[in-house]
């Protein structure tokens, strides 16, 4: 019934979120916390590649994973576009393998909140195992601040002189007991003024106290755990950023 981050999700996320947009500033937060790192970088859920490319032209080596086949198209032309290369792997986060060992694994601006909430342990488990002694996980976590029950918003995106995406957003429920949002995403590829293809989305977010989040990556095995909001920039922020080590 309903489809996540096929084609026109990510036509549109390629127009409003184009390859170097920094998001509140996560492209620096991100370089600056990479920049001492030698071995490969893993960027679980890159999507169009937005922050791998930035990244691979300060000369780091960057991977990147996605579930969505759509996104990993578009990622491969934008490497082309910039004229760079890096390894993708269409995969699911809670299948993950690898034979490829990192010296870091990231996850930005709360695409980890996509994840269920009752398989996260697995996750972190495996990005444990898929890092080198001394690596590291970064993982950004969306807390629902600003989130209205039954709120809709509709906008119009113009692609060139004959299409456009028409997006609308409704915000179903935020269930307390299972710390979950949930939206119904609707994306309308229309030229001429005719409907051409509808995707709709049924996007659920899950969000996480911070002291919970720091038992989930002890539980997984990290240690020298620290967290930063709004990267360090913003203390009201609805983001907050944590670092786990691996150490053994």
């Amino acid at each position: 019934m309903f489809k996540e981050y096929g084609e026109l999700s990510t036509l549109l996320y390629q127009h409003t979120k184009p390859v170097g947009l920094s998001v509140a500033g996560d492209i620096e937060y991100y370089s600056e916390k990479l920049q001492q790192v030698k071995m490969p970088i893993l960027e679980a859920g890159v999507g169009t590649g937005r922050m791998l490319i930035p990244l691979l032209q300060k000369g780091l080596t960057v991977d990147g994973l996605d579930l969505s086949a759509e996104m990993l198209t578009q990622c491969k032309i934008n490497l082309e576009k910039y004229g760079l290369s890096a390894k993708l792997y269409q995969q699911n986060l809670l299948e993950l393998s690898l034979s490829q060992k990192y010296g870091a694994i990231i996850m930005p601006t709360g695409s980890f909140c996509l994840l269920p909430k009752e398989h996260v342990g697995l996750v972190l488990a495996s990005f444990f195992a898929h890092l080198e002694k001394d690596g590291k996980v970064i993982i950004d976590l969306e807390l629902p601040i600003n989130f209205k029950s039954g709120e809709m918003s509709s906008y119009s995106y113009p692609l060139d002189d004959d299409r456009g995406i028409q997006f609308t957003s409704y915000s179903q429920e935020i269930d307390w007991i299972s710390q979950k949002v949930s939206y119904i995403h609707k994306y309308e590829l229309i030229k001429q003024g005719e409907i051409q293809k509808t995707e709709v989305s049924n996007f659920v977010l899950y969000w996480y106290g911070i002291l919970e989040f720091e038992l989930l990556l002890k539980s997984a095995g990290f240690e020298g755990i620290s967290r930063e909001i709004g990267y360090g920039d913003d203390d009201k922020s609805y983001l907050v950023t944590f670092i786990g080590h691996r150490n053994n």
